[in-house]
């Protein structure tokens, strides 16, 4: 077998309207570290800890979720998230709660401290996203609200048929 010269081009078409390539787009760029440190220095998250804001960032989004299942969101391991959970309660950010709908388990949750950080990121991200998306008419951006919400709710309703754990809070 004879070995042929690396081919570096893509493996798909670049057409800049395939769906793969405008979803891998806008997550790469949602989830940049340029991005979120910029709205760490923004928000004045009082940690140089990407981790540590994602942590504070998802249960800003979704509420206290169990530490297994912020450690599936955010691809690290349960050690790895307890030790984060651990430093985000001594810094008075988040609390370990009893679960309400099963006593076995233990929910992380933010504080007051936690919520008024975590206010400021929903408002650096709403500014984020109007400055993309400003010179747009008002129907663009419902439409693209639209389609957007709704591909995501078909995906997580996909992701949760292979793990019930990663479903959104109702």
């Amino acid at each position: 077998m004879t070995q042929s010269s690396p081919d570096i081009s893509p493996v798909f078409d670049q057409d800049p309207l395939d769906l793969r390539l405008t979803v891998a787009s806008i997550i790469h760029w949602a989830d940049s570290r340029e991005v979120r440190e910029q709205t760490m220095a923004k928000v004045g998250f009082p940690f140089d800890d990407i981790p540590m804001f994602l942590v504070v960032n998802q249960l800003c989004y979704r509420g206290a979720l169990r530490p297994t299942d912020l450690a599936s969101t955010l691809g690290t391991g349960k050690a790895n998230m307890s030790k984060i959970v651990r430093r985000l309660e001594d810094a008075g950010l988040v609390a370990r709660v009893a679960s309400q709908i099963d006593e076995r388990s233990i929910l992380v949750a933010l504080t007051a401290d936690g919520r008024a950080i975590g206010e400021r990121i929903v408002q650096a991200s709403d500014e984020h996203y109007r400055s993309v998306t400003d010179g747009w008419s008002d129907e663009d951006v419902d439409t693209l609200r639209r389609l957007l919400g709704r591909f995501a709710r078909h995906a997580v309703v996909e992701l949760a048929h292979r793990s019930p754990a990663l479903m959104p809070p109702r």
